[in-house]
């Protein structure tokens, strides 16, 4: 009886390790995308401290943006809106739309997408007393920010890389995929700007051109997704360097008149059948757009 069971644990350890030894060739990269998606990460995060390196899922926690700073982006965002619409003679009532809009409608559109969060906005008083009083204070003193838009110019490319990552981390939470992340860090950081428009008739000022707001935008999202989901940094690292990679671009890009391009039209011309002219044709001029004038979105 002894040595029946005896046999029987050894034909299940050689059975097991059969096993293991077919499941290990079975996961030994062969192609490019397996290489791509294990040699590469482990590459990346050899060559880090281990403190800066995780194996955790990316769904176990939310990055978190200190409450202080929420609040100034929020105020500096609501102050945008009053001042935007006071430049088109609007009431009290008018300029307490565009604020709290220009301050929270991003995080808000963000958090009706998801489904899964809450409306952060909602949950917490403070950021919508903030934008109110950003309202009161452009009603008032819209003359001022107007004189000091350039050094608000730092904090709005700041915000704009932070709550890109924290929308795209909300996105990788909730357990979209990578294009739906970069998609809503996108709307968290512009959206607000954009519903102000509609609210205003105008063009959304991302789809004018610019200085590449929307592009840094993702750039950033995209730059946390991949060092969180493929390097596995930890998430406060990874929001670190990509809101100073946004940051970065966002300054330079408007220091040096960046702009995204422009379409290519094929234009007829007297002795040349045919040449390239770039953003031609017979569409209206646009407007540059006022490179300060950027929202900020709070979470």
């Amino acid at each position: 009886m002894l040595d029946a069971a005896t046999a029987s644990i050894a034909v299940a350890v050689n059975a097991f390790g059969g096993a293991s030894a077919v499941a290990s060739a079975s996961v030994e990269p062969t192609s490019l995308a397996s290489i791509l998606t294990t040699v590469v990460p482990g590459m990346i995060a050899s060559a880090l401290p281990s403190s800066a390196t995780t194996t955790a899922p990316v769904q176990e926690t939310l990055v978190r943006v200190p409450l202080l700073y929420e609040l100034t982006a929020a105020f500096i965002g609501g102050l945008s809106g009053a001042t935007h619409a006071d430049e088109r003679r609007m009431d009290i009532s008018g300029i307490a739309v565009l604020a709290v809009v220009n301050a929270l409608g991003g995080g808000i559109l963000r958090d009706v997408l998801l489904q899964s969060h809450g409306i952060a906005a909602f949950r917490n008083w403070r950021l919508l007393a903030v934008a109110l009083a950003a309202a009161l204070v452009g009603f008032f003193f819209s003359s001022l920010y107007k004189k000091m838009k350039r050094p608000f110019l730092y904090l709005d490319a700041l915000s704009l890389g932070l709550f890109a990552v924290v929308g795209a981390d909300k996105a990788l939470s909730a357990g979209l995929n990578v294009v739906p992340a970069v998609l809503l860090g996108v709307v968290t950081s512009v959206g607000g700007g954009m519903i102000r428009d509609v609210l205003c008739n105008e063009t959304p000022q991302i789809m004018r051109p610019g200085t590449l707001s929307a592009s840094a935008a993702v750039l950033g999202s995209s730059l946390y997704i991949f060092l969180v989901t493929w390097a596995n940094i930890v998430k406060p690292v990874a929001l670190i360097v990509a809101a100073t990679v946004t940051l970065t671009l966002r300054v330079i890009a408007v220091k040096r008149g960046w702009q995204a391009p422009m379409p290519v039209h094929r234009e007829a011309t007297p002795g040349r059948p045919w040449r390239w002219v770039r953003g031609g044709g017979d569409a209206p001029c646009v407007p540059p757009v006022d490179e300060t004038d950027e929202r900020t979105e709070p979470r």
